[in-house]
């Protein structure tokens, strides 16, 4: 069964500090899923910059296979000295989980990675070992859909010391806060939000070291099918409806003509929405069974720009919501006829309006970059 590991994080800059001294690097391929979070020396732009050299050194070399002694050596080598103090350091701590499940924490010098299972959180198992002259917990272990883990730095667990929380929060309270906050079914984005809120409310508004989450759900593929332009003979129509209506997940029809054959196939009404979102794109429509549907071409150019500049509006557009809906999605297939429409030909339509099997190439690389299963069948 394939996993799927959702990723969100958040971080909090130390009080009087422009920039925040940890840095997380997230690396998704439909094979794996790599997370790295590296707290830098100190903090403002130093420590910023030895955390994102960690992060990127220490996620590419792990991507590559390299073996785990290189990596820290690598990073020994590369960092540069902090003049004040006369070392290289930043911690370094590696989540990768694999599409079968099996998962590998490496913490060198960091907190411990949280894991919650059925209602209980416990820290990942690790064993110690030495590795390049160093200090390194290493573990691995099977996940489930359904289990939820959390990276932090060592803001967290300082969150409220010499105040509130004479000792800080420590892992003690973040077990607590972890498991409270699951009891609700928040997903990752909200999960990392609160506990910044709660490690914010701890420092009282002003953290007294950088803080950083990273909160990780495993669970099953969400899957989505797009059906967009006629098939090239009209004879296909039904059985590109069948491939519609038989792909369990999210069901987008795009384009005015592709609509039409849903509907008559299906022999269920097609209604337009009579208002306008965003005048520049054309009102989506409804039909029974359909999650949604939307004129074709400049919708999809302008989804493809949204999830190209990696920024969706929260708008109610046919483009916003078809690029949420893709976005969103870890599997996905899209179902393209090939017909000619004579309207693409027009000479007068903007020069951005790419012709539909161009834009879907084009969605389909994007789509693969953020590590996606992305299928297309031409009809």
């Amino acid at each position: 069964m394939r996993l799927v590991a959702e990723v969100a994080q958040g971080s909090l800059a130390k009080a009087g500090e422009e920039l925040c001294g940890d840095k997380v690097e997230v690396i998704k391929t439909p094979e794996r899923a790599t997370v790295v979070l590296s707290d830098g020396l100190g903090s403002g732009v130093k420590a910023n910059i030895l955390a994102t050299l960690t992060t990127k050194i220490a996620a590419g070399l792990l991507e590559r296979k390299v073996p785990l002694e290189e990596v820290i050596n690598t990073i020994a080598q590369t960092l540069p000295v902090c003049r004040e103090r006369q070392i290289a350091y930043s911690t370094l701590a590696v989540l990768q989980v694999k599409a079968n499940g099996l998962a590998r924490v490496v913490l060198l010098d960091s907190p411990p990675v949280f894991l919650w299972r059925r209602g209980q959180v416990v820290p990942f198992p690790t064993e110690h070992k030495v590795v390049a002259g160093r200090d390194v917990k290493e573990g691995k272990l099977e996940l489930m859909a359904g289990d939820f883990l959390l990276l932090i730095s060592d803001g967290v667990l300082h969150a409220g010391i010499g105040g509130i929380l004479p000792l800080g929060l420590g892992e003690e309270g973040v077990k607590g806060h972890f498991k409270e906050i699951l009891r609700q079914k928040n997903a990752p984005h909200q999960v990392a939000q609160r506990f910044l809120d709660l490690c914010s409310a701890y420092y009282t508004m002003s953290p007294g070291d950088d803080t950083t989450v990273v909160a990780v759900e495993i669970r099953l593929p969400r899957q989505l099918i797009m059906f967009t332009g006629p098939p090239r003979l009209r004879e296909l129509d039904s059985l590109a409806v069948d491939k519609l209506m038989e792909y369990p997940g999210k069901k987008v029809v795009c384009g005015g003509t592709t609509a039409n054959i849903v509907a008559r196939e299906l022999g269920r009404q097609l209604t337009v929405e009579l208002e306008y979102d965003d005048p520049e794109i054309p009102p989506c429509a409804h039909i029974e069974g359909i999650d949604l549907v939307t004129e074709g071409m400049l919708t999809l150019n302008r989804a493809l720009a949204y999830l190209s500049d990696g920024e969706i509006p929260n708008r109610a557009d046919g483009a916003s919501r078809v690029a949420r809906l893709l976005s969103d999605s870890d599997k996905i297939k899209f179902v393209t006829g090939l017909r000619i429409n004579p309207a693409h030909q027009n000479p007068d339509l903007p020069q951005g309006l790419n012709l539909r099997a161009g834009t879907v190439r084009q969605l389909v690389a994007v789509l693969k970059e953020q590590g996606k299963v992305v299928e297309v069948e031409w009809l």
